[in-house]
């Protein structure tokens, strides 16, 4: 059936039935968000009966992506992956083609890892050369129950319908510092490198607390070997160099490092890379309007032309309201003047919006942000500066590349570990926008700029300081010097006491719950902390958060965040946890009973967090008074 825009889109497998490259056939569908913040390029994706790992855009559909309008985050990623990148699409969609079984429209992806199990006689084998295993796809309605299933299983594994059971995807991948990902070596792993004739391999388990229990035999030759050596810090040396193999670009390059034993479905083999801006509302000239858009009008050397993409595009739409003599002037004006002008290096996204939503006025209001400040809650006038509920606002999210192993730091988008999205340089990224509501808290800067240069030797800053040092050292890394670490501190705890607490009571789970941290830049700090909750429908959610930004309930909550970061099921030993040498922990007091938040929430990954700060905990003077 169609699909709305909103909800999910088509993933399709390069793979048919018969197991050769061909047809791409639809095999089952995922969420637009999903493929921006958990399951974009490159991700390993669990299908109900296999699992899959998405393409690389080369391999995407560009022509059915609508493309998202917002300058300032188009500029953003620019500035990190080249001026080529010329525009932010959607995952790509086409009604007309939603119900076609054999749709190229959809996200590519291909099965990974290559190598399945069968759950009855236990054969571990590769998908290729294809006959071994066979696909099987129903058509129609549920094209998410395609499975492998064993071609000569001697054991019949039939379900009670009379249908072969599908063969499980081989749990055992390799990865290596870089982030090439990779199917375990089994023929060379248990055959200790030497070659074997016909190789024949099955793989049997067993339950153990001591790592794991899995054997390796080959029927052929009869050797057999546990995973287990493989397993632990010494075990690169029981493996092959790595290939350099990046399965979503169906390459290889040259590597040769230690190959690292890990399982299907750790947390650890993809992290997004994204660049995130909300929507500004600005009273926008014709001349904003053609910039805005030039990744569509540079190319247009026709006056005419350029009238009939104005009034045919949607994308266009704004322009409809001037004459075209002017649009063809200011297009004519812009080219001379050699493009867009480039972005302000001495600002960033955020600065911008720190303006705005500390300074909320009526006349920069739109349908995609509106916001209106509210009094303070009572006792809290010397922390609070002001309390602005935020009713409406956009956010798009972009993609620019992601890593593996080694999660990228708070807006790092230029990670050393980055991997491609694309082969070659991408002319555009995927992105997704969201629609939603939020409470903004600005911090009195005064009392902040105090607290952080009274408590800047302190001993848990400075431990917290020296394991940023080990943290970045053993990630080959350097640390930012200019990095505000106690204020920081100071807000992340404070955001991530506030998300817990009203996760109970606004109506929406932890996990939609988002943070926005705004520190400023050296020289001009700023304070504040945007919780917002969004979807990607277009009409946004529902006002359960934005109505907690009322004093009576806000103080409510204040109070009951305070009083809960005073215990911690694990005190005392979260208490009085400060990273020592050689620990690379970025926290000191905080755990998951009492602070640590879903990935989707926090910004940092649940680093820089102690409770501390914010409670007396060890009587030391750390605190923030209130």
């Amino acid at each position: 059936m169609a699909l709305p825009r909103t909800g999910r889109v088509g993933i399709v497998t390069d793979t048919a039935r018969t197991g050769r490259l061909s047809e791409p056939t639809r095999i089952g569908s995922a969420r637009p968000s999903g493929l921006v913040t958990t399951a974009g390029v490159g991700a390993v994706v669990d299908l109900p009966s296999m699992s899959v790992i998405v393409r690389g855009l080369n391999t995407w559909s560009p022509e059915h992506a609508d493309v998202i309008t917002e300058p300032r985050l188009l500029r953003e990623v620019q500035s990190v992956l080249g001026d080529q990148v010329r525009a932010l699409r959607k995952a790509p969609w086409d009604p007309s083609t939603a119900d076609e079984p054999w749709a190229r429209t959809g996200v590519p992806v291909s099965p990974f890892p290559r190598w399945v199990r069968c759950p009855r006689c236990y054969r571990l084998g590769p998908l290729d050369p294809p006959g071994q295993f066979t696909l099987v796809h129903r058509w129609g309605r549920r094209p998410d129950l395609a499975k492998w299933v064993h071609s000569y299983c001697d054991r019949q594994a039939h379900t009670s319908d009379g249908r072969k059971r599908p063969c499980l995807p081989a749990r055992f991948l390799v990865t290596c510092p870089v982030g090439h990902l990779d199917d375990f070596p089994y023929v060379e792993f248990v055959h200790h490198g030497k070659a074997c004739a016909a190789p024949k391999l099955a793989m049997s388990d067993s339950a153990s607390t001591l790592g794991p229990r899995v054997t390796i035999r080959c029927a052929e030759c009869g050797d057999s070997r546990n995973i287990q050596e493989a397993a632990g810090q010494e075990g690169y040396r029981h493996l092959p160099g790595c290939r350099g193999r990046h399965p979503h670009l169906q390459r290889f390059e040259e590597c040769g490092r230690p190959s690292k034993l890990t399982v299907l479905g750790s947390s650890n083999l993809w992290f997004s890379v994204t660049a995130s801006a909300l929507h500004l509302p600005q009273s926008l000239t014709i001349a904003d309007v053609v910039e805005a858009n030039w990744n569509v009008l540079a190319s247009q050397t026709d006056r005419a032309v350029v009238g009939v993409l104005v009034d045919s595009m949607d994308q266009l739409r704004a322009l409809r309201a001037y004459p075209l003599d002017e649009v063809w002037a200011a297009i004519e004006g812009l080219r001379a003047g050699g493009g867009p002008r480039p972005p302000d290096p001495t600002g960033g996204l955020l600065d911008a919006e720190w303006q705005l939503l500390a300074r909320p006025t009526s006349d920069r209001q739109d349908d995609d942000f509106r916001a209106v400040p509210t009094p303070s809650p009572d006792g809290y006038e010397a922390l609070l500066d002001q309390v602005v509920q935020v009713n409406r606002l956009r956010e798009v999210r972009a993609v620019v590349g992601f890593t593996r192993l080694v999660a990228p730091e708070r807006r790092d988008l230029a990670p050393t570990n980055r991997l491609p999205l694309t082969i070659g340089t991408p002319e555009w990224v995927p992105a997704v926008e969201q629609r939603g509501e939020g409470v903004f808290l600005q911090l009195r800067e005064d009392r902040i700029a105090t607290w952080e240069g009274t408590v800047a030797d302190h001993p848990r800053i400075e431990a917290l300081r020296r394991a940023y040092g080990r943290w970045a050292a053993n990630r080959d890394q350097t640390p930012d010097p200019a990095f505000p670490i106690p204020r920081y501190v100071l807000l992340h705890t404070f955001s991530h006491l506030l998300i817990r607490q009203i996760a109970l009571e606004c109506g929406y789970s932890s996990a939609s719950l988002r943070e926005r941290l705004y520190l400023g830049q050296p020289g001009r700090r700023a304070a504040g902390i945007l919780l917002s909750t969004a979807s990607s429908d277009s009409e946004g959610t529902l006002g359960g958060l934005v109505a907690l930004g009322a004093a009576r309930h806000l103080q409510r909550l204040l109070d009951l965040s305070f009083e809960e970061a005073r215990r911690c099921s694990s005190d005392p030993l979260c208490a009085e946890h400060v990273p020592h040498d050689p620990s690379d922990q970025l926290h000191g007091a905080a755990c998951h009973a009492c602070l640590f938040a879903s990935e989707t929430s926090c910004e940092a990954n649940n680093r820089w967090l102690d409770r501390a700060v914010l409670v007396d905990l060890t009587g030391d003077g750390l605190a923030l008074s209130r």
